[in-house]
């Protein structure tokens, strides 16, 4: 598998996690972490951010939406 291919199913698998965290559909998850920066951090971070569990990637990105505007 590519390494794109990777990325992309690393960042599905983490706007699902959001989404299902949060109680959002998963367009809803999307619109938020696009929004405030989420998806931007998720890019940018992969290479750290795939080999934690999901419950730290989640408050990590939690925290970026907080301090990009985001209220969740």
């Amino acid at each position: 598998m590519s390494e794109q291919k990777k990325k992309i199913g690393f960042t599905v698998a983490c706007v699902n996690e959001f989404a299902r965290k949060y109680n959002l559909s998963v367009q809803e998850a999307f619109r938020y972490l696009f929004h405030f920066k989420g998806i931007d951090f998720i890019k940018e971070n992969y290479d750290v951010e795939h080999t934690l569990d999901f419950e730290t990637i989640l408050e990590d990105l939690g925290m970026m939406c907080r301090r990009n505007g985001g209220m969740l």
